[in-house]
Protein backbone atom coordinates (compact mmCIF):
# COMPACT_ATOMS: atom_id res chain seq x y z
CA UNK A 1 0.00 0.00 0.00
CA UNK A 2 1.06 3.20 -0.95
CA UNK A 3 1.89 6.06 1.72
CA UNK A 4 3.77 7.01 4.61
CA UNK A 5 1.87 8.34 7.81
CA UNK A 6 5.46 9.70 9.15
CA UNK A 7 5.35 11.42 6.13
CA UNK A 8 2.02 12.69 6.44
CA UNK A 9 3.16 13.85 9.77
CA UNK A 10 5.52 15.95 8.74
CA UNK A 11 3.49 17.52 6.15
CA UNK A 12 0.94 18.25 9.03
CA UNK A 13 3.75 19.65 11.04
CA UNK A 14 5.31 22.04 8.21
CA UNK A 15 1.49 23.24 7.54
CA UNK A 16 0.73 24.53 11.13
CA UNK A 17 4.55 26.45 11.16
CA UNK A 18 3.10 27.80 8.33
CA UNK A 19 -0.15 28.45 9.85
CA UNK A 20 1.81 30.10 13.02
CA UNK A 21 3.47 32.67 10.64
CA UNK A 22 0.77 33.35 8.65
CA UNK A 23 -0.47 36.81 8.50
CA UNK A 24 -3.39 36.55 6.37
CA UNK A 25 -6.26 35.02 8.61
CA UNK A 26 -8.02 33.21 5.60
CA UNK A 27 -4.58 31.53 4.54
CA UNK A 28 -3.70 30.70 8.61
CA UNK A 29 -7.16 28.52 8.62
CA UNK A 30 -6.46 26.70 5.45
CA UNK A 31 -3.08 26.18 6.36
CA UNK A 32 -4.76 24.61 9.63
CA UNK A 33 -7.44 22.98 7.85
CA UNK A 34 -4.43 21.40 5.57
CA UNK A 35 -2.83 20.29 9.05
CA UNK A 36 -5.67 18.62 10.16
CA UNK A 37 -6.24 16.67 6.79
CA UNK A 38 -2.54 15.35 6.87
CA UNK A 39 -3.20 14.05 10.45
CA UNK A 40 -6.21 12.48 8.93
CA UNK A 41 -4.12 11.35 6.92
CA UNK A 42 -1.60 9.50 8.57
CA UNK A 43 -4.49 8.08 11.07
CA UNK A 44 -6.11 6.18 8.09
CA UNK A 45 -3.03 4.91 6.67
CA UNK A 46 -1.63 3.69 10.09
CA UNK A 47 -4.99 1.97 10.72
CA UNK A 48 -5.33 0.62 6.71
CA UNK A 49 -1.44 -0.60 7.21
CA UNK A 50 -2.65 -2.49 10.67
CA UNK A 51 -5.30 -4.08 9.10
CA UNK A 52 -3.16 -5.46 6.61
CA UNK A 53 -0.79 -6.60 8.78
CA UNK A 54 -3.52 -8.45 10.42
CA UNK A 55 -4.90 -9.56 7.19
CA UNK A 56 -1.97 -11.04 5.92
CA UNK A 57 -0.83 -14.37 6.87
CA UNK A 58 2.96 -14.34 8.13
CA UNK A 59 5.51 -14.95 5.66
CA UNK A 60 6.92 -18.83 4.88
CA UNK A 61 10.05 -19.32 5.80
CA UNK A 62 12.02 -20.89 3.07
CA UNK A 63 14.46 -23.77 3.44
CA UNK A 64 18.10 -22.96 4.49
Amino acid sequence: MAGDPRQCRKNAWRCAELADDAKAPELKQTLIELSQNWLKLAMELERSHGLLDEALPPPKRTGS
